[in-house]
């Protein structure tokens, strides 16, 4: 089989910011330029942005011909990253009333393709998308997973690939490793010491990803350059030392869960081409 996993939001989002907004709401009385209040899409807009992401879709589908494929999505409200962090994502604007908008007008035109979606309460997109991808490769199945987010590229291997559709190219062990010198299982361990501002993970304070990627060069594992920290000389050992916890936590919220029970099964993501 030749399964298709698709970031929902990570596609409606790319098209979203690729549409010029309108400015709706003006201040005109100011006694200089008038002051801009709200930038948003109209109803025009967002039917464009539909087709388009639905176009998208299609191509992705005529180029990865899938014998199943899932679009899934991030369920609203807190995920268990939450529960173990609560400052996970403390920085990020809420969705835009116009992408919520998006989302749900994308989410049904999939039914009309055939292409069922999918979320789950409790956790994120990418967690759904790499349990379904574990539970495939481990039956020998072919996984793409559709999506410019390299954090899915820790699940690389023969049975699973990474593809960006907006750059037309695979995110593959060779890229990971030109970009951050580890390799693609490493990437949890390279975050949870270098930490990701997106997400408002700190990693170990001074600690950037080159660093980061050297300490795991010498020693592999997140565990083991914590381990070997007592013998890093100067400031860089001491505060791997005292960050042992933060950097521990950090790891298992950038790894992705792989054993989710998603109360889906294969059958139910089976694809056949509308006519």
């Amino acid at each position: 089989m030749k399964a298709l996993l698709v970031d929902g939001l990570n596609l409606v989002r790319r098209i979203h910011a690729a549409v010029p907004k309108r400015n709706e709401n003006v201040d005109h009385h100011s006694t200089n330029n008038p002051v801009e209040t709200e930038s948003t899409h109209n109803a025009a807009d967002i039917d464009g942005m539909v087709r388009s992401s639905i176009g998208s879709l299609q191509r992705a589908l005529k180029r990865h011909t899938p014998s199943h494929c899932l679009v899934v999505f991030e369920h609203s409200g807190k995920n268990w990253r939450h529960r173990l962090f609560p400052d996970y994502k403390k920085k990020r604007p809420p969705v835009p009333s116009d992408l919520q908008a998006l989302i749900s007008r994308f989410d049904h035109a999939l039914q009309n393709i055939g292409i069922t979606s999918f979320s789950l309460i409790g956790y994120e997109a990418d967690d759904v998308i790499a349990t379904m991808a574990s539970k495939i490769s481990k039956h020998q199945g072919q996984v793409t997973i559709l999506s410019t987010d390299r954090n899915y590229c820790q699940l690389l291997d023969d049975h699973i690939q990474v593809y960006d559709h907006f750059g037309q190219r695979f995110l593959d062990a060779k890229m990971i490793h030109d970009r951050f010198q580890i390799f693609p299982h490493q990437l949890p361990d390279l975050l949870a010491l270098a930490g990701d501002g997106g997400l408002s993970i700190p990693g170990i304070q001074s600690v950037g990803k080159r660093t980061a990627a050297k300490l795991l060069n010498d020693h592999g594992t997140l565990e083991n350059v914590l381990e070997a920290s007592e013998n890093i000389p100067g400031k860089l050992g001491s505060k791997l030392y005292s960050g042992k916890e933060d950097a521990l936590l950090a790891q298992r919220l950038f790894t992705l869960k792989q054993d989710i029970e998603l109360g889906i099964n294969l059958n139910q993501i089976r694809y056949v081409p509308t006519i």
